[in-house]
């Protein structure tokens, strides 16, 4: 299983995807008890750095960060491409979070092509590494995003389903993963990471839920919805074609 992080932070300020650092300090405890897990961070906060790294560090894990490239030295509060070099250097993984941040699902086929090659190159360029795997932001995907991704030279696509069965669509590799909420205690992340059978069914009942809600009052509603049930605004751009 595949967790993943966002933001972190010293005190908690109330956004649901703000972790806190005592919060990811326990997980990490009993993550690290656990066989074949692996961390990821997404969106590229200069968080992930001052407070993941050293945690990371201090329980043996190594994680892939997810960049959207085109905020490197631009957004205030992300990490400098001297910080991803760094991560590299420190025997992480750097990989993108598409140019900027776009849902995926909702851009024009030369948006789409802008957003999944114009960032994978560029990360190359800069980083001198292979950029082979992205996470769809938002989560958002479909088979039409599936093949343009495949299609912009990537072999593995992650997303943001806990419950998606790793395997191959569209001539590529899709990956589900576990989003560490702040709501989360650290008993009920073991639960989720190790339920098998009738447990685990019930455990998929509230995400099954969830996507039906989605399919009844259209992707654009449920996203402004889960802005303000996050406690954040909704990003600029959401809804770009």
């Amino acid at each position: 299983m595949i967790v993943t992080y966002h933001q972190l932070e010293r005190e908690s300020s109330g956004d649901l995807y703000k972790v806190t650092c005592s919060q990811i300090e326990q997980h990490l405890q009993m993550l690290r008890e656990l066989k074949n897990i692996e961390i990821t961070f997404d969106d590229g906060h200069l968080s992930n750095f001052d407070y993941g790294i050293p945690l990371l560090h201090k329980y043996g894990f190594r994680a892939i960060f997810f960049v959207p490239a085109s905020w490197i030295e631009k957004r205030e509060g992300t990490m400098s491409w001297s910080h991803l070099r760094e991560l590299i250097s420190m025997g992480h993984h750097v990989q993108s979070h598409s140019s900027s941040h776009a849902a995926l699902t909702h851009c024009s086929d030369a948006r789409l092509q802008q957003e999944l090659e114009g960032s994978r190159l560029l990360l190359e360029d800069k980083l001198g590494v292979p950029v082979d795997c992205i996470s769809a932001p938002y989560g958002r995907w479909d088979r039409r995003v599936l093949r343009a991704c495949r299609e912009s030279g990537y072999s593995h696509v992650f997303t943001s389903d806990p419950w998606l069965s790793r395997g191959i669509r569209e001539g590529i590799e899709v990956i589900g993963r576990l989003t560490v909420r702040r709501t989360m205690s650290t008993p009920h992340i073991r639960e989720l990471l190790t339920a098998r059978g009738w447990n685990r069914m019930l455990l998929q009942s509230p995400f099954i839920l969830k996507q039906a809600l989605k399919k009844s009052i259209g992707d654009r509603m449920y996203h402004k919805l889960w802005c303000w049930f996050a406690n954040r605004d909704e990003p600029a751009g959401y809804g770009l074609q």
